[in-house]
């Protein structure tokens, strides 16, 4: 098969290159240091309830990594005229699309599994124990959520020929998930007047908030790592604690006109969410790809 010969380049090239280094360097940063981060700010903090604010750390660096890591992929080989050569091999283009996909993603992977791996020492450490299957399954789950946007780069770049529009186009990506979607999202909210009725909104706007990739992710940690709702949490800053209530939060029916919550917005959705994050990018991107004049 040839893909797997391009996914081996691909890997071998980013250990060669430092880059899976660096990358693990951050993921460790960003996950071993941010368990320590919450260990101090909330003293009574459990392990099981730490695990679940991995999400936060995870949604920042994540992405930028994944992005970092692929949106050359295909357009920095095309630049290079290396493309030729490898299309001039008995690979097809869609040889070379999947096996980016999956030599990049070798890269995110090893970077999660070292992460977590430090996560599970931290917790250790700080915590004496730490919860296996809660931290596998958030494992697992920020890998899915770094597949989605390595597919994300890897269509953009299928997209474009220079190398200068494939960055561009990954800064507009990280900038559009991280900020951009919130601002847009606030201001749609503003334009039609939604929130006025007693602090409900439609339901097609609360979907629309859902379909950053990002988000899907939070919601979807709700369901591989939950979250225990009496707990106690002890500020070290101001010494107060903050004893959560077991009073349960406004249903999501509280905030829906309506009162109706469609399937979509349950949280299991936001699996299907990442599943066409992962796909259509690719997918459109192959297309493009595959119709172009590389010579």
């Amino acid at each position: 098969m040839s893909w797997i010969v391009i996914a081996r380049k691909d890997f071998e090239d980013a250990v060669r290159s430092k880059t899976l280094w660096v990358i693990t360097v951050l993921f460790v940063v960003f996950t071993a240091g941010g368990l320590y981060g919450i260990q101090l700010a909330f003293e009574d903090l459990s392990a099981n309830a730490a695990v679940r604010f991995l999400d936060v750390p995870a949604g920042l660096i994540v992405p930028l990594a994944a992005i970092v890591v692929a949106y050359l992929s295909i357009a920095g080989e095309r630049e290079s005229g290396s493309i030729k050569l490898l299309l001039g091999l008995p690979h097809s283009r869609l040889d070379l699309v999947l096996g980016k996909l999956v030599g990049r993603t070798a890269v995110v992977a090893v970077a999660t599994v070292v992460a977590f791996a430090s996560a599970a020492v931290v917790l250790v450490v700080y915590y004496g124990t730490f919860p296996v299957v809660k931290l596998l399954l958030m494992g697992l789950l920020t890998f899915l959520l770094g597949l989605v946007f390595v597919a994300i780069a890897i269509g953009l770049s299928a997209m474009t020929a220079k190398r200068s529009r494939a960055m561009a186009g990954a800064i507009g990506l990280f900038f559009l998930f991280e900020l951009l979607w919130s601002i847009v999202t606030t201001g749609i909210a503003l334009l039609f007047d939604l929130g006025t009725s007693g602090g409900k909104f439609p339901a097609w706007y609360y979907l629309l908030q859902r379909l950053n990739p990002k988000n899907a992710y939070g919601i979807a940690a709700k369901i591989v790592a939950p979250m225990n709702k009496d707990y106690a949490i002890t500020s070290n800053g101001s010494g107060n604690e903050a004893q959560q209530t077991t009073e349960a939060a406004k249903s999501m029916a509280d905030t829906v006109i309506g009162g109706h919550v469609p399937f979509y917005l349950d949280n299991w959705f936001a699996f299907v969410i990442l599943a066409l994050w992962l796909v259509v990018p690719l997918a459109f991107g192959y297309w493009r790809f595959k119709r172009v004049d590389v010579s």
